[in-house]
This record gives structure tokens, sequence and C-alpha cells, in this order.
């Protein structure tokens, strides 16, 4: 989906308060190798996201420029439903009371963040709608056995962004957003609702899968940008794992250089935020500059994958 008019104006994230040595957590030598951490991070309040998703929506608005009364929706991305229940837009609305708009959730994994910017831009089709506010809660530890599915190690995050219409600023030119239904049956899920893959013969179906999507998600937004997927000057990726997001871009034969695949040896796997983070980071290695050409992709348990093109 192409936009002209759709850009990005604010941002902000942060990783669980609560620091956690990966070698206390005694895990299996094949979830090490793919997710080379040293850490992992979650909540030591996991009733604070409330409060932390709040502070985080107010920053990415403030960034943004713009007044309460002039936000005209809010989405809410809430990848914790095992025991939190609770919906992120009504918090984040909560947070500006002078507002006129209305409250959306959805989750669609850890691509969430672009689909939330394709929702945004479809919304400012609308005369009227000119600034969309998006949460974002990961509390997926909360699923899982010692902060891992058996393949992926993760980390508690909230993150939070801000979208505006108009051509100034961080113009987002095209999103695509898949979904995959074929892949579904090689997960599982326990009586205590933590994911798990379900065979070893399809990881490699899945990879190539994965390679093929974004290989056709990376044509269609160079289309877009009218340029050479050569001439892309930043990728922000996250396929769950270090070893998933660096095999990708490996086939794709794109530079580790250019992308923010180095973040994930910092931080575990933080859902919809990775992306975020990554965005963050370019910008503080000066990766990312006005005039960048980016793509920030991401895939959610092989159910879905999504790729937004932006120019800086």
């Amino acid at each position: 989906m192409k936009f002209e008019n759709l850009t990005l104006s604010g941002w902000s994230y942060e990783k669980g308060d609560r620091e956690i040595p990966v070698d206390e957590l005694n895990l299996p030598a094949n979830v090490l190798m793919r997710n080379p951490v040293s850490h992992t991070f979650v909540y030591s309040d996991t009733d604070s996201w409330k409060e932390s998703l709040r502070r985080h929506s107010r920053r990415a608005v403030e960034m943004a420029g713009i007044k309460d009364d002039d936000i005209q929706a809010f989405f809410g991305v809430h990848n914790g439903v095992y025991k939190h229940p609770e919906g992120a837009s009504p918090e984040v609305m909560s947070e500006f009371p002078g507002n006129v708009g209305f409250g959306f959730d959805f989750s669609l994994g850890c691509a969430s963040v672009i689909l939330g910017a394709q929702l945004a831009g479809l919304h400012m089709n609308q005369d009227g709608v000119k600034n969309v506010v998006l949460g974002s809660v990961q509390l997926t530890t909360q699923y899982t056995n010692s902060c891992t599915d058996g393949n992926c190690l993760f980390a508690d995050s909230i993150g939070a962004m801000t979208f505006s219409k108009g051509e100034s600023g961080h113009r987002i030119r095209y999103t695509d957003v898949t979904t995959n239904s074929e892949f579904r049956d090689m997960f599982v899920m326990d009586r205590e609702g933590i994911y798990q893959l379900k065979g070893g013969g399809k990881g490699r179906a899945l990879s190539e899968f994965m390679v093929k999507t974004y290989a056709d998600h990376m044509r269609k937004a160079c289309l877009a940008m009218k340029i050479f997927p050569k001439d892309i000057d930043y990728v922000a990726i996250s396929c769950s794992t270090y070893a998933a997001s660096k095999m990708v871009l490996d086939k794709l034969k794109i530079p580790l250089e250019k992308s923010g695949i180095e973040c994930l040896k910092n931080v575990p796997h933080m859902g919809t935020n990775d992306l975020i983070y990554q965005i963050e980071y370019g910008i503080e290695k000066g990766l990312i500059k006005e005039g960048s050409r980016i793509l920030v992709t991401g895939t959610s348990l092989g159910f879905s994958m999504a790729t937004m093109a932006i120019e800086w």
C-alpha cells in the first residue's frame, strides 16, 4: 500500500527494568546460539506497564510537536494478554484527556507497528484525521518458560509511535502486510499457554518462506521508493532471533553494517518494539540521517510478515 502524506513523527521505547543474566536461566545451547545476549529484561512489577505506556506515549507525542486535542485516533498493541487482558489503547487515551479521538486495539504480534502505520494511513484518508498515536506493550515472558519458547529468547518492553499527516518529516512511502496460515501448524501451545515448536522438520521450510517473502517485500518497497535494493541505506529487521535475522540479511545480500541487527546482541527479542529500538539505534549510530531510505520489516511466529518503507 502506497502513501503520499503519512509520516512517522515521534517514537519512544524502553525495555524491562529487571535485568536477568542469561546464564541464570540454564538455557539449551541451541537457544543461546540463536540469541547471543548476556542478559534479558523483564518488568519487576508487571502491572507497571500502564504507567510506562502512558509515559512513552506522551514522549512520542511531544517529539511530534502536537497538542492533546489534535489527536484523532489511538491504537493499542498488547502482546501479553495471557495474564493482562486489558487493552492498551484506553491507557494511551487516558494520557491525553483533551483529545477527541477514538481507541482501537489489535495484535499482529511482532509486526504490529507496521500494521499500525498502515491503519493510520488509511484513517488519514478521511477528512479531519491528522494524528494517530500507537502504544505497544510486550509482556511475552509471561507466556514462556524461563523467558524462552525453546527457540527465541524474549524481553519485556514498552513502545509508542506517533503518525502524522503531511509531506514534511519522515515520510512513510509504503507498507505491506502478509499473513501465512500455511505455517501455523508448526507451533503448538501447551496447557500453560507456552508456545513450542511442533517439530524440527519444518524449520527449513519456514526459513525458505521468510527469505522469499522478505525478498518480495523488499522489491515492492523499493519500487514504491523508485530505487534499487542496493541503494537502501538501512534495514531495521526482526525475525525473532539474531540467527534468523542474520540469515535473511545474508540471503538477500544486505550488508550487516546497513542494519540494526547488532541490537539483537544487546537485548533479546522485544517483539514489535524491536523495530522501534532499531530505528533509535540507527539514528544514534549515524546509520539513519536526512535523506536515508529505510526498510522496517518484521515477522510474527511465522504467521505474518510486514514491511514499511520510509524516506527519512
